[in-house]
């Protein structure tokens, strides 16, 4: 074959072979989603599950796709951004500090993959500048710094779903079985504010002293004065409600319920719905730091994202996989991160500029304080520093 005929050859494209290159990459991000997670017993080869199966269905398509040669190497360079996990946090994708709590205590990671055993706690919030950290077990609710030094402590039976109010941290809401009670941030002034409420934490209104909203035990939305007990506004009672977030101008109050969600202004007017997808339930969320993107965890088996500023808004897969647990902002709102009990990973989404996925795996014995019955997978309790935080 003459030269001029081999460099033809290689020039030739056959039709529509971009469109040829698109659907494989459809196929890829498919493998992806639809793959199964890493069982946290089989740690050898964590890599394998994350890149083996999107690199054949990309070489696959490639050479069905594409008989004339469409750029196979440079589609599996494309496929090859969602990284293998790694086997340890050495790092976060953004500055911060991140706050978690389960059978091994409560424990913050910092920016540079720096790890820190707070306590034997477990619950946990960060105050709204990440000075102190509330630690709830049992029956005591306590004051902590970031280092793990007692500030104040103060017992109540069945303590959990401790809020700082921001921006100050002047104060603490907290429920005590099926009360909802306020102490000062000091560890002083604690009361009662209300009986007969649902398990769902309490949040507070942010730049506004010292509103809290709260769930009663029929599903009404209550916001009072959390020094007076004055009620500012309330609704009728509702489906079981998941969740409460502020904005974190205070504007917008986002009521999230098993199957849909609702946004309230800071006056109480119902300002619109959303929806999520049929047949599916709500069972973790966390509002982006700007306010214009809420973050679920549906069925516990997929991670999606909902825009905020739309009426009955539609939402959008970022993550698959049997067993998810709960999602986190960062701080600049750029990065995700969702936690996976089932395949004993965090996984870390970006949500601004180009698409990335970066996972760590052994996260339960990362986490874990070494003493006997004490492993387990950590639920997520906050990126600080964010005002609103995360939901759940």
């Amino acid at each position: 074959m003459s030269t001029s005929a081999k460099h033809r050859l290689r020039e030739f494209r056959a039709p529509d072979e971009a469109g040829a290159e698109e659907r494989a990459w459809a196929i890829v991000h498919s493998a992806y989603l639809e793959r199964e997670p890493v069982p946290a017993r089989r740690r050898a080869r964590p890599a394998l599950r994350l890149v083996t199966a999107p690199v054949a269905a990309l070489i696959i398509a490639g050479l069905l796709l594409s008989p004339a040669g469409a750029t196979v190497k440079r589609l599996i360079r494309h496929a090859l951004d969602v990284r293998p996990a790694a086997p340890a946090l050495t790092s976060l994708p953004a500055p911060g500090r991140i706050l978690l709590s389960g059978p091994g205590g409560t424990w913050t990671a910092a920016a540079d993959g720096s790890i820190r055993h707070l306590g034997p706690w477990q619950q946990a919030s960060w105050s709204p500048h990440g000075l102190f950290v509330a630690v709830s077990s049992g029956d005591r609710l306590i004051a902590v710094d970031p280092r793990g030094n007692v500030r104040w402590a103060i017992a109540r039976p069945g303590i959990s779903d401790a809020r700082w109010y921001a921006p100050s941290g002047y104060r603490v809401a907290y429920l005590s079985q099926n009360t909802l009670r306020v102490i000062a941030g000091d560890g002083t002034g604690d009361h009662l504010l209300a009986s007969e409420v649902a398990p769902v934490a309490p949040a507070w209104r942010p730049g506004h002293p010292y509103q809290l909203a709260y769930v009663t035990h029929r599903g009404s939305i209550v916001v009072r004065d959390a020094d007076t007990g004055t009620l500012l506004w309330s609704t009728p009672p509702g489906p079981r409600v998941h969740a409460l977030i502020w904005s974190s101008d205070g504007r917008r109050l986002f009521v999230v319920c098993a199957h849909a969600g609702r946004i309230y202004t800071g006056g109480g007017s119902l300002r619109t719905w959303l929806d999520w997808p049929r047949h599916t339930s709500a069972t973790d969320a966390a509002l982006s730091p700007d306010g214009a993107t809420l973050a679920l965890v549906l069925d516990r088996d997929q991670v999606v994202v909902a825009p905020t500023g739309t009426h009955r808004s539609t939402t959008r897969q970022l993550l698959a996989g049997a067993g998810l647990g709960n999602v986190s902002w960062s701080p600049d709102g750029r990065w995700l991160l969702a936690s996976w009990p089932a395949a004993d990973q965090w996984v870390f989404l970006r949500m601004t500029g180009a698409s990335r996925v970066t996972a760590v795996s052994r996260i339960a014995q990362q986490f874990s304080s070494g003493r006997a019955g004490a492993r387990g997978f950590p639920q997520l309790d906050g990126w600080c520093c964010t005002a609103g935080g995360t939901a759940g």
